[in-house]
């Protein structure tokens, strides 16, 4: 079973002015992931965020079932 959906993305991929949903600079990117804000996976010297986070922050919120 050959799966096409993308599983890990660089940092650089998420900054916004390369067309990601983060709007932080490059070196608020790196400072987020080195403190632990967004999770991420190493890979040698490489440093992936999980897509599950990606798909997390781009969900819109959920309305309030009481409002």
């Amino acid at each position: 079973m050959k799966s096409d959906a993308k599983k890990l993305y660089e940092l650089q991929e998420l900054i916004s002015v390369n067309g990601g949903p983060i709007p932080l600079s490059r070196a608020g990117i790196y400072n987020a992931a080195a403190k632990g804000d967004i999770p991420t996976v190493n890979i040698g010297r490489r440093r992936f965020v999980p897509s599950w986070y990606v798909e997390k922050i781009l969900m819109p919120p959920l309305e309030p079932q009481g409002a």
